[in-house]
Order: C-alpha cells, then structure tokens, then sequence
C-alpha cells in the first residue's frame, strides 16, 4: 500500500470564485492587465483580481492595486452567497459557470489551470475585510484537474499600512465560518504545482488576522489519491516574507503544504506575530518507511525588539526531512518555553508504521537575549539522528528553569529515572541546552487501570546518533550569567513499561519495568508472587561523539556534556561519547557547583575528550569540575591569558596567533603539592613539579616562543608558567624558501632543450615537432633547504631555414610539490611559460645555441608549524646562450650560461602578517660532456652516457617579514649530475621519430635523481 507522511496542514479556505460585479470591470479574459481599484464596491461576492484567466492561458505579469477602496465583504448574505458559490465538499469547486469569478479574495492574478506568474498585489492603508490576499493563485475548475502542475511562481503581495481583518459568520445549514483574513505569495491547488520565489511584504504598522504564507501548496487529493505512485510533486521553495513595524495574528511562514520547501525566508523586523517558522506542514508519498518529504535551507529571523507570542522555528513537523534550516533570535520575545531550530516529531503512515526522517546541520542563534526558558537546542528528532547542529547563543543572559521534562514532554526525567531507564545522576534542576537530541523511546503505558494491556507505543525511532553537534555560549561585550545544563549531543535508548490492569474482581495487577528488570506484582494477597524478568542487553551502539561545547565570557552555573548516552538496555562499551571538545574561551567562571564532562560514559573512550582553554581569564580551584576528559588538556595562550589552577595539571599550550609580538609574562599559574625546600622564588622548577605545561607551538610566523617554569613566591608552592616571544630570523627565512622554490621550477628543463638541439641537427628533415617530459626528486641546500618532487613537459616545434641555422618556438609546464626544513612548510607550485630558440652552426663541428622565455609561476605556502598560509604569483622571464662542440663523432663538449629573473611580490598571510619578496634572478653556468657508444646498436638503440657541472652565481632570496629581512636562502653553489642515456631512432614510414630516455643523479648544492624523454616527430 502506498504510505503518505505527514497530513498536510489544511488551512480552511473560504469559497473562491467568480462572476464580475456591476461596478468592477471583469478582467477575466486571459489577457494581462494593470488594475486599480479606485471606486468602493463593499460586499461584492465576486474575486476581485489585477487578471484573470477561465482555462484560457496562463496570467503572467498583471498587477492589483487597492489604495484605500472599500472592497470588503463584512454581511452574512454576501459571504453566503460565496460559500454556496462552490461544493461543500474539499475540492471547492464552482457550483456553476457563474460562480468561477465569484470569491473572498483579492489576486494580482488568477487562473483557472494555468500557471500565475510575476503578479503583484499593492494595498496600502485600506482596511479590507473578509477577503483574503494573494499575489497569484492558481485554481482548479473541475475535480479532476488536482493532479495537474500549474503552479504560482514570481508573484509579489505589498501591504503597507491598513489591515487585513477575518469576517467570522455561520453559512446556511453549516457551522461558524471564518471568511478571508489571509495573505498569500503564491497560492496553488495542484498536486504536482509549485508556489516558489514569491515575495509577501507587511510594513508600516499593517495588521493581518490570518497568516501571511509566501508560499503554499494546498493540494485538494483524498486518501485514497496518495495510495497512487508519483501523485504528490508539490514545491514551495524560495519565498521571502517580511514582517516590519506590523501586527500578525496568525502564523508567518516561508512555505505551506509542500513536499519540498527549500530556501524560504522569513524575516520579523519590528514586529508582532503570533508565530512564525520558515517551513510549515507538508506531505509527501513514498512507498517506505522514510520521509520524502523535504524542508531544508529555510530562515527565520526574528530581530529589532520583536514580539512571537507562541512559537518560533524553522522547522516544526513530523517526520519530514529537515537539513541546513536557520532560526535567528535578535533582541526580541519569544513567549514559548521550549526553542529549537528544527523541532521533529514522528509520524506514522495509514499502516500506522512509524516514518524515519533525517535531521542535521540546523542552527539555532540568540543575540542579545535575556529571556527564560526550559530548553533550546538545534534540533530535536523524534524520527532519527540528529546531527551537525549548530546552537550560537551570544551577548545574552539566559536562565533554563527546571521543567522535568524534555522535547515536549516527552521525555520524563523525574519518572524515568526512578525506573532506571535513565540514569539518577542525569541533572534535573535546571533546563537544558541541546546541540542534537534524538533517541529510540517505545513505551506500554497508562495512567488509569484498564480491562487489557495497552499496546506498545513508538515515541521516538532510530535516535542512535547525535554527533558533530556544537553549542556556543558566548557573553560577547561582557561576562553573561548562563544558568543551563548543556549537551553537545543526547542520544537515548529506552523502553518504558508501567502500566496496571483490572479485572471484572476488582483485582489489579502492577508491570513495572526498572533498569531491565520487568516486576508483576497483584493487589490480591492470595495472588501466587510472579518471578521477575530480566531483559538482555542489545549490541546496538548508540552514540554522542564528535561534539564541541563552548563557554566564552561566561558565568556559568550548571552541567556540561560533549556527549550523553544511555540506555538500560545498553552495554557499557556501546555507549560512544568520545572525541568531544569543551573549550573555555575568554573570561569563565564557573559555580562551584558546575561540572564539566566531555562526555557522560567515565568507562570507555572517555580519553579522546579534549579540555580546551582558549585564551582563558579565570581562576579554577577544583579539578574535580572536570571529569572525563583526557589527562592532558590543551591551553591555547596569548598575551592576555590569565589562568590559575589551585593544582597541579598537565597541559599542551598552543599558541593564538594574536601572541605575534614581543612580550614575556605568565599566563598559568599552577600549584604544586611538591616539596619545594631550598627552591628561590624565581627559579627554574620544570623538572621539580608533579605538573607540566608543554609548549608544543614553538613559532607562529616570524616569532618563536619559550615557556619557562618558575617557582612564584619563597614560601607557596605556586608555579608560574611565563611565555616569552622574539622575532627570529630563521623563522623569516624560511619564508624566503618560496621564491626558490619557483625559480626551480623555472630553472628546470635546459638538458632537454639542449637534446631536442641534438636531434634538430642530426635529423635530415627542415622541419619536426617535439615533446619532453621530465620527473625530478632535488633536495635544495639553500640555507635551510627544500625538497622539491616535480614534473615538466616541454612542447614546440623547430625549422631549418638554411643548412646552418634553425629557429623553434616552445612552451612549458612545470608543477611540484615541496617540503621545506627543518622548519616544516609544504604547498605546490605551478609555471606556464614559453619561448623561442634557435642555433647556429659556425663549423662542422660546432654550433651556438641560445633561447628567450618569459611566463608565470604561482605558488603556495601552508605551514602548521608557523601557522602561516599564502599564496604568491608573479612573471618571470630569462635567456640563455652557450655552444656545442664535437670534437670526435662519439663525443660532445658543451657549456652555456643561463638567466633568469622572477618579480616581486608583496603579500599579506592569514596571520596579517606584511610579506615582500624582493626581485630574484638566476645566474647558473652549465658546462659539461656527453660520449655515445654509436659501435653499440641494440636494435636501433645507442647507449651514451654523460656529466657536467652547474654552479650558480647568485639565487639569492631576500624576503622581509614584518620588518624582519632575511637573505640567508641562496642556492648559489656548485652541483654536479651524471645521466645515462638510451637513443632509439625509428625510420618507420607511418611515425617517424627519434626518442631519448635519460635517467641521472645530481650531487652538491643540488642533491637527487630523475628521468627524462625527449621525442622528437620526424613528419
């Protein structure tokens, strides 16, 4: 059977439609009009619209504009007459032809089956009453036009002062009805439409009744239509709805109805609203137990002294997909308890089987808040996991009171816990912060004794993971009093079972389920006492890992923990709260009552939680306020930390990179229970302590640290832990290893030119086409030093233009990877370059040779251990000229020289860190022999082998970094490479072509080996 999800939230619609009133012009011909309302027409049954369309095409482009005209309907007998206008029944058909026009509303366009696009409504100061208002709508003429697509996009409803009232009446032979009230983008009654990029605008102190939707999708299918495949396609995605300096009674929302609503946003400036979230109710139809319905990227913001007086989220439902959903709180009210971005309940199908969703990566930000509440998270998951949400609270004061139940009631801490389905220990006594939130909850439960057993209810489904969370409490300007227990993640798993029976005596019987412990016990004395049951464990892992929880110029009083698991049912090592980080951030006080836990799980993993202090002002006096964490904790200092520990603790110090400048002063003070007998204030105590604080960031850009440990005063036994910072010009040529590292790169290739020059002169053809590639692994001495894994392919082509002399064109690519040291920086480097070369022969058994080029090198910078990151770009351009000579047929003698010139470059690093690297050149001197054994022919292939020398002249690499110059980096220096070569010429007729394989080694200034081809196409 086919399943639909979540029931749609159908919205009674007052009659719609049709028929021309004796004042208004008609407008219903299909044609796009410009429309102004001017004239009052009050109680007028029929749809007052900018244009209409009867099944004759689509309305794209007309307007309505009502500035101060009495259009409304406020009689009983004309909203009768427009109740009656369509059948009773939920598709609201038109009775006749008469009654299409006739209508409580007011629409930029409508259409009947056709699509209404880019139309707009204006009204400004006209109080209208018992018509709603929308920019398009798009209608349905006949029953079974609801599985149609037309849809109602672009439209556009201007409200500007005025009001937009309901008109409450009882129609003949039916109950209370309300008439109009309503504001709608796009409005569209198809079950395949869509109401998408329409833009709803209430400002200037407007009031609405009803709701104000951008979107809505309210398809007219029965039941027994969603049992049909691919029946339901609605889309309501991108609509805007702004609310500023006005009054909502009803709800605002981004998209209704929908089975997808993407990128809607809702804005409440202020304003007044009675509710507000991005996406509302929609459904969809899947033939599994997982949603397809989908509400992701939508945006609430509700700012600037705002007021809900209900509910506020940007997504609440039942078992729909919700990812990447925003609510933002900005200085306003929200009177409602319980906040969560994204708020998901489960839902069953018609088979009453329960409807997973997935939920994640939704936020939840407060700013300049001080309200008082019993719960905020970033989402709550009835029907699944609940992971990668974000809660940023900021520059606000917040109480959670203690509410003793959680997720709407749900969850019944004081009850569960006495039965031992959650832990005694879990805290209660305040309200809670959630980062994610899900479990799997079935429960047999009633409150009054009953004749039967009642059936086993699914409360909550596949709650087994709620990580990657992360929760933000941050003061801003000033310490913030938090009062909260916080959790980066909670997952649970729990089966309730408490419940009586009665029978016709009178005799009731008690099952109580404790821990996982099943208890019958009877009211009758007589009753033979039943053996208790006990449950097994399962091998389900359920997890609150990976979850960040931040305190940041805080005063808090309360419990935090990364992650929280548990279940009766679950065995210890099965309950995953690891990886969790809690950072105290700024200035933090924490109550002596508080405690902070990476994770609730003290048993396993309990080590791969991390205690981050991140700049921290604050004294802490007890360590047993930290629990569950690794034994090393991590302090991350600059000039402005301030800790103090009343004992001793051991810690990794890392360092912001706001320490990068010259300074020395204690940051930790720590306190020792060693016996310092004989020990001077002052002196260096590190190796003495039972505590250690361990430097691991020695240098951030082009300063270097040192932490020193000394004891404070004669007669305490406080160590003082001083931070000490200096500009290093080691540090600063390190830097200066960059611009090496391109001109390499540049410098590479000149063998395999000079070869491609070998073949030119042996080939009895006037023309040929080239191609060389080359590996090279080259560690550069060069002050400190590089290695440099690269590759190059060089591309051209040559002619002889007289039987001495030939001139070619050229082009290249060299990229590689790099790693300097000792100091560890690593990135890659890229050059496009080309040129032209040519050679002369001066006798038969020599020639000159040179080449011109010019290109661009990029490179990039990424060192973790100066926590520096950049790239530099820059031309280049460079020549060479030497000489070949043959002096024996087997042996050639060659020298050249070889300049090259790199530009300048000023840069700014992610540290803000000023970089200037001065102009570079290259002045290298190759010289050198290569002998070929031509009386060895393997088949066409001729062995030779070869050396020479390269000693370079200047490669000097000057780079100042704020306001530290270094030129130490040079490759200036003597090196040496021998080759062994393979030369096969192939004369075959269909691919001509000489082809050299070279392999080599390099000794000296630079150290490595590589290998290279040269092909050379004989056409």
């Amino acid at each position: 059977m086919r399943k639909f999800l979540v029931a749609v939230f159908f919205v009674l619609f007052a009659p719609l439609f049709v028929q021309a009133a004796q004042n208004i012009q008609i407008n219903w011909d299909g044609q796009d009009h410009s429309r102004e309302i001017v004239g009052n027409n009050p109680d007028n049954p029929l749809a007052i619209v900018g244009a209409g369309s009867l099944n004759a095409g689509e309305i794209n482009g007309a307007s309505l504009t009502v500035n101060g005209a009495n259009i409304s309907i406020s009689n009983s007998a004309t909203a009768n007459e427009i109740y009656h206008s369509v059948t009773p029944d939920k598709f609201e058909i038109p009775t006749s032809s008469e009654n299409t026009r006739k209508g409580a509303y007011v629409a930029g366009g409508a259409a009947y089956n056709n699509n209404v696009t880019n139309n707009s409504v204006s009204i400004t100061g006209n109080n209208l009453t018992g018509r709603d208002v929308m920019g398009g709508v798009a209608l349905i003429r006949q029953a079974g036009d609801r599985f149609g697509a037309a849809s109602a996009n672009n439209n556009s409803v201007s409200i500007s002062g005025g009001a937009v009232n309901s008109y409450t009446f009882t129609p003949t032979g039916a109950t209370s009805t309300v008439l109009g009230g309503n504001v709608y983008g796009g409005y569209t009654k198809f079950s395949k439409g869509s109401a998408n990029n329409n833009t709803v605008s209430i400002t200037n102190g407007a009031t609405v009744q009803g709701d104000v939707i951008g979107g809505f999708t309210d398809e007219r299918l029965t039941e027994e239509d969603v049992k049909t495949d691919n029946v339901i396609d609605t889309k309501a995605n991108g609509n805007y709805v702004l609310v500023k300096d006005s009054t909502v009674d009803g709800m605002v929302a981004g998209a209704r109805g929908a089975a997808t609503a993407e990128n809607n946003t809702v804005v409440i400036d202020h304003s007044t609203v009675d509710s507000v979230v991005g996406a509302d109710k929609g459904r969809g139809v899947a033939d599994s137990a997982a949603s397809v319905v989908n509400v992701d990227n939508n945006t609430v913001i509700v700012r600037n002294n705002s007021t809900v007086t209900n509910m506020a989220a940007a997504v609440t439902n039942f078992s729909v997909n919700a990812k990447g959903n925003t609510l933002t709180l900005d200085n306003s009210t929200v009177n409602m308890a319980s906040i969560y971005a994204v708020k998901m309940g489960l839902a069953t199908d018609v088979d009453k089987n329960p409807v997973s969703a997935t939920v994640g990566s939704n936020t939840l930000n407060l700013n300049n808040m001080s309200d008082t509440f019993t719960e905020l998270g970033g989402s709550v998951n009835l029907a699944g996991t609940a992971n990668g949400n974000i809660v940023n609270v900021t520059n606000s004061a917040l109480t959670l009171n203690n509410s003793g139940k959680f997720f709407g009631d749900t969850l019944d801490l004081t009850n569960l816990s006495t039965n031992k389905l959650l832990p005694a220990t879990m805290p209660k006594d305040q309200g809670a912060i959630f980062g994610g939130a899900s479990m799997t909850y079935t429960r047999k439960v009633n409150s009054t004794p009953s004749e039967e057993a009642p059936e086993e209810e699914k409360v909550s489904i596949g709650g087994t993971n709620s990580d990657n969370n992360t929760v933000s409490l941050a003061g801003g300007d000033s310490v913030k009093d938090v009062k909260a227990n916080v959790f980066g993640g909670f997952s649970a798993y729990i089966n309730e079972v408490n419940y009586q029976t009665k029978d016709d005596s009178g005799v009731i019987t008690t099952v109580k389920k404790e821990g996982l412990v099943t208890k019958t016990t009877s009211s009758d004395p007589a009753a033979e006492a039943q053996e208790p049951e006990e449950a097994d464990q399962i091998d389900d892992v359920y997890s609150a890992s990976n979850n960040t929880v931040i305190l940041d110029n805080v005063k808090f009083n309360g419990k935090v923990y990364g992650g929280y698991v548990y279940g009766a049912e679950l065995k210890d090592q099965n309950m995953l709260t690891k990886n969790n980080t809690v950072i105290l951030r700024n200035k933090v006080e924490l109550d002596p009552t508080a405690v902070i836990y990476g994770g609730n799980n003290g048993l396993y993993d309990f080590s791969t939680n991390q205690l981050v202090f991140d700049r921290t002002i604050g004294t802490f006096t007890n360590k047993d306020q930290f629990k569950n964490f690794n034994d090393w904790w991590t302090i991350n200092a600059d000039f402005n930390t301030d800790l103090h520990f009343d004992f001793g603790v051991f810690a990794n110090m890392t360092l912001d990179k706001s320490t990068m400048k010259e300074d020395s002063k204690t940051v930790v003070t720590t306190v020792t229970s060693t016996d310092l007998t004989g020990v001077r204030e002052g002196d260096i105590v590190y190796d003495l302590v039972d505590s250690g604080v361990v430097l691991t960031q020695k240098k951030v850009g082009v300063y270097s640290y040192d932490l020193t440990a000394t004891r404070g005063s004669a007669t305490g036994n406080e160590i003082l832990w001083t931070l000490t910072s200096t500009k290093d010009k080691a540090n600063a040529e390190v830097y200066g290893q960059l611009p090496l590292v391109g001109l390499a790169l540049i410098s590479e290739g000149p063998e395999m030119l000079t070869q491609t020059l070998n073949d030119l002169w042996k080939s009895d053809t006037e023309q040929n086409t080239f191609i060389n590639g080359g590996y090279h692994h080259t560690r550069y001495e060069t002050g400190s030093g590089f290695d440099l894994d690269s590759g190059l392919t060089q591309a051209g082509a040559w002619k002889k233009f007289t039987n001495d002399w030939a001139l070619g064109i050229f082009a290249k690519y060299a990229g590689g990877s790099y790693k300097t040291f000792p100091i560890k920086v690593t990135g890659d480097a890229n050059v496009f370059g080309g040129g032209l070369m040519t050679s002369l022969r001066y006798s038969e058994t020599g020639r000159l040779e040179a080449t011109v080029e010019a290109g661009y090198v990029d490179a990039k910078f990424e060192s973790s251990e100066l926590l520096s990151t950049f790239k530099t770009k820059g031309m280049y351009y460079g020549a060479s000229a030497g000489f070949v000579e043959n002096p024996l047929e087997d042996l050639s003698l060659y020298a050249n020289f070889n300049w090259k010139r790199k530009a300048s470059d000023d840069i700014t690093d992610d540290l803000d860190q000023k970089i200037k690297f001065d102009t570079l050149q290259s002045m290298a001197l190759r010289f050198g022999g290569d002998y070929a054994f031509n009386f060895v022919d393997w088949k066409g292939v001729i062995p030779s082998i070869g050396a020479s020398a390269i000693y370079e002249m200047d490669g000097k690499s000057t780079v100042t970094v704020e306001d530290v110059k270094s030129s130490e980096a040079s490759m200036k220096g003597m090196s040496g490479r021998g080759q062994i070569s393979l030369a096969y010429h192939n004369q075959d007729t269909f691919l001509p072509l000489h082809s050299v394989l070279t392999v080599y080694g390099q000794v000296g200034k630079r150290e490595g080996f590589g290998g290279e081809v040269n092909i050379s196409f004989e056409f």
